[in-house]
């Protein structure tokens, strides 16, 4: 790490470490900066955000249309680690066919579960120490060691970890040392669970996403954890309903930057950058995500329609429904939600198939997959709006 960049404007100190390293210490959170400096992305993201929250609540059951956008978000945020799937593959895993997933499939698998896991936690309880770690222990738990199992999943760091090298030395940022990790969180915690200005909650969101990716308190999956909290302040802010806040998506492509752009809080003291960017990133995945809803509902309709043109039951419509939060099923599934025997369930997967909205999968137990819903979740084919503050 370049120790020369970080001064007096620093946002923090520089404190020892091991192997005669120094590691970088922030302070509490909220920081100085002038909010003028970022007053238009502030407003361009929370309208944005409007937009979106109006776009969900259009939704009669807006989980069912969440569930694409958290596969998306899922496949992207564990790219940006090196983690890689396809949306076929994450919709196997959790359909329970774990003979066909990979450990780098079932790591995705894992990070769907915790952010649902969390989002249903965070309902009745505030965003805690708790809630963060056991979202880190379901993201790493059971992946094998070579992905990350022996990362203490659910623990912070015991050893002094580093971002950009492979040693201390070669590391471009190392962040808060292992004695100095919880009570970085406690501050954290309590910053986010404040009784702050609800017009400014986009800031505090954004701050709180700089803040723990500095601390970096777990030893791997720090990224994903980090990105998965962006989602829960944004409902638990009252920005949003439902969980539809995903800015994987729009930070993959721009991934440098937006390491260069933390990095430069830390050293620098650069917020309004930071604080700008962040706020274009949120824009581009309100709007975006809106598009998606929009390709969803279209979908939908357009199968529904096809259907009742083609069909007089009523439970055709409702398995169609339940394909968007599941788009792998069998027989016994369908059976089971729809409270129908096994033939009637098989008779209307027959109809579906018929309707060419659901092929049959050679696999065991004999499954059925929508591929055009699959695609929604698709990273190489979702619509997406660049952007860049360069």
């Amino acid at each position: 790490m370049n120790y020369d960049d970080f001064s007096e404007n620093s946002p923090g100190k520089l404190v020892p470490t091991v192997f005669d390293a120094k590691a970088f210490l922030p302070d509490p959170l909220p920081p100085t900066f002038d909010l003028a400096e970022v007053t238009l992305t502030l407003a361009e993201a929370s309208s944005a955000l409007g937009e979106l929250k109006g776009a969900c609540r259009r939704l009669a059951n807006p989980y069912i249309f969440i569930r694409p956008l958290q596969r998306l978000e899922a496949q992207t945020s564990s790219a940006m680690e090196g983690t890689h799937t396809t949306a076929d593959k994450l919709a196997f895993a959790e359909a329970g066919f774990e003979d066909q997933s990979d450990t780098q499939t079932q790591e995705v698998s894992n990070y769907v579960r915790a952010l649902r896991d969390a989002t249903n936690t965070i309902s009745d309880y505030p965003i805690t120490h708790r809630i963060i770690r056991a979202a880190h222990f379901t993201l790493l738990n059971g992946v094998g060691r070579e992905r990350g199992e022996d990362k203490l999943p659910g623990e912070f760091k015991r050893d002094q970890n580093m971002i950009g090298g492979r040693t201390l030395e070669s590391a471009r940022f190392i962040p808060v040392p292992p004695a100095n990790t919880a009570d970085c969180i406690s501050r954290l915690e309590e910053f986010i669970n404040a009784d702050r200005d609800p017009k400014l909650a986009l800031v505090d969101i954004a701050l709180t996403h700089y803040q723990f990716e500095t601390i970096h308190p777990f030893a791997d999956g720090n990224g994903r954890v980090g990105r998965m909290l962006i989602s829960l302040m944004a409902m638990s802010k009252g920005l949003l309903e439902v969980p539809a806040l995903f800015v994987s998506p729009a930070l993959e492509g721009v991934k440098d930057e937006y390491i260069d752009r933390m990095y430069r809080v830390s050293a620098f003291g650069e917020w309004a950058e930071w604080l700008n960017f962040f706020f274009g990133a949120v824009a581009s995945t309100a709007k975006n995500t809106v598009d998606t809803i929009d390709r969803i509902i279209a979908l939908q309709e357009n199968f529904k329609d096809h259907a009742r043109a083609n069909s007089r039951s009523s439970n055709v419509l409702t398995a169609i429904d339940r394909l968007f939060d599941a788009p792998v099923v069998r027989a016994s599934d369908l059976s089971q939600q729809l409270k129908v025997t096994d033939a009637a369930a098989r008779s209307i997967l027959a109809k579906l198939v018929e309707l060419e909205i659901i092929a049959e999968v050679d696999v065991y137990p004999k499954a059925w997959i929508s591929m055009e819903i699959i695609r929604l979740s698709e990273p190489a084919n979702a619509v997406t709006r660049p952007f860049s503050m360069r």
